[in-house]
């Protein structure tokens, strides 16, 4: 049902979601993908690592701890389907922006 919704064919993934209450069961919840799911403190956290700024930099700008930073680019990477090195390219097609883009130092 997901590949069905992903890939859009909501046909396909209504008549999936049917069958499966039909059943008594119920489908899971769809799993939050795409630059478009990205929370605001994801998306401040990824277009500063897009820009190259160290972990620790981003943390201290942001007022949060490293490990935290660690977790929201784990989280990041995990829903736009890309590591460090790649973000860049995104931030260059506008894929990522965040609310408020501080200069670098």
């Amino acid at each position: 049902m997901e590949n069905a919704t992903t890939c859009g064919a909501d046909a396909l993934a209504a008549r999936a979601r049917d069958e499966l209450a039909a059943s008594g069961l119920r489908p899971l919840r769809l799993r939050a993908v795409g630059t478009d799911s990205l929370t605001a403190q994801e998306k401040t956290v990824a277009d500063r690592a897009a820009r190259g700024w160290e972990d620790t930099r981003i943390a201290e700008e942001l007022g949060i701890r490293e490990r935290d930073v660690e977790l929201l680019l784990s989280g990041v990477f995990r829903k736009i389907g890309t590591d460090r090195a790649g973000l860049p390219e995104l931030l260059r097609h506008n894929e990522i922006r965040s609310a408020s883009q501080a200069p670098p130092r």
